[in-house]
């Protein structure tokens, strides 16, 4: 089962990198004589959605739910759950699955990845059960900017979430963290936390219940007046980093400079090329040209190759992202 849910997991954030790269790649169609040039976009890969499900038998690992809407893709799936929260949506604190019983509805939010067998098998990023019947179900999302303040300081607080969705806050929204007693605010929403969001009648959340990050910061990508990418590491405009463009429209940045913003240390090794490390821990080595990078336990495969010139070494912003284990903003 575990390599089964690394396996999914690592599809999926393939998945979300290549949608990435997919979608600045496109170009559009060839003209031809008779037709007119016509642009066509690839269909963004949403990074979760949500499904839902009767608990229903299941002789192997996992949660089998089945739902009665046929024209639902995944109406019959398994849910891998792993080590992700389990949330009772009647109070926010965790629900051991082990008191869930058949006809039980739960629902679950999962990456773009499934196997092909059938019925299909996912891994849950998160799993909400015990909804009451006259209640909406909590919403789950992942912070992926800056909070932005009401002009005049009148209005809702609005913080953009992953998928594209906005999540409000108000003065009177309650924040409780999962799994621990230290206090959490609206501060504490940097990109890349993910959240459990319970809304009001209007759409603004009156509680929030907020998940330990699982990254070591975020790593931001801006225009700038002058038309070049430059990229800041945990929202630090003071230290902006400027980007190299290649000729497919990939933005690379150099090595040494994102990874010191991100509090790494960075050596050149003849051998092994630049060298990252964090508190004396080697996090990754990279060779000039090398399409894949070597981490501490494995391979990791680059979206673009290392790259050197002029005496500096540099990566595609999402490979940084990865290996330093920054979210990555966009």
């Amino acid at each position: 089962m575990k390599k089964l849910l690394s396996l999914l997991l690592a599809l999926t954030a393939c998945v979300s990198l290549c949608a990435a790269a997919s979608a600045a790649e496109a170009e559009p169609a060839a003209e031809t004589d008779s037709t007119a040039a016509v642009e066509t976009k690839p269909t963004p890969v949403p990074p979760y959605s949500r499904i839902w499900g009767k608990v229903s038998p299941w002789d192997g690992d996992g949660i089998f739910l089945k739902n009665d809407n046929k024209d639902d893709h995944l109406n019959e799936v398994v849910v891998h759950v792993g080590e992700v929260p389990v949330v009772d949506a009647s109070t926010g604190l965790p629900m051991d699955l082990k008191d869930v019983k058949e006809g039980d509805v739960l629902y679950a939010w999962i990456g773009s990845a499934a196997t092909l067998s059938l019925p299909p098998q996912v891994a849950a990023k998160m799993v909400v059960g015990n909804v009451p019947a006259d209640a909406a179900v909590p919403e789950y999302g992942v912070v992926s900017g800056a909070a932005v303040k009401p002009a005049g300081g009148e209005g809702n607080t609005k913080i953009p979430l992953q998928n594209g969705d906005t999540l409000e806050v108000t003065d009177k929204t309650a924040y409780m963290p999962w799994l621990t007693r230290q206090m959490v605010r609206m501060e504490d929403l940097v990109p890349g936390t993910e959240v459990l969001v319970w809304k009001d009648t209007n759409g603004a959340a009156e509680k929030v219940v907020v998940f330990p990050c699982a990254y070591e910061g975020y790593l931001t990508a801006m225009v700038a007046s002058h038309g070049y990418i430059m990229a800041s590491v945990n929202g630090n405009e003071t230290e902006q980093i400027s980007c190299k463009r290649d000729e497919n429209g990939n933005h690379l940045a150099p090595i040494r400079a994102v990874a010191e913003a991100a509090g790494c240390e960075v050596r050149w090794d003849k051998e092994l090329g630049a060298v990252v490390s964090r508190n004396g821990e080697t996090l990754f080595s990279v060779l000039p040209g090398a399409e894949e990078a070597k981490t501490a336990d494995d391979t990791q495969i680059l979206c673009q190759p290392c790259l050197k010139e002029n005496g500096t070494t540099y990566l595609d912003l999402r490979d940084l992202a990865v290996l330093l284990n920054l979210f990555f903003a966009g």
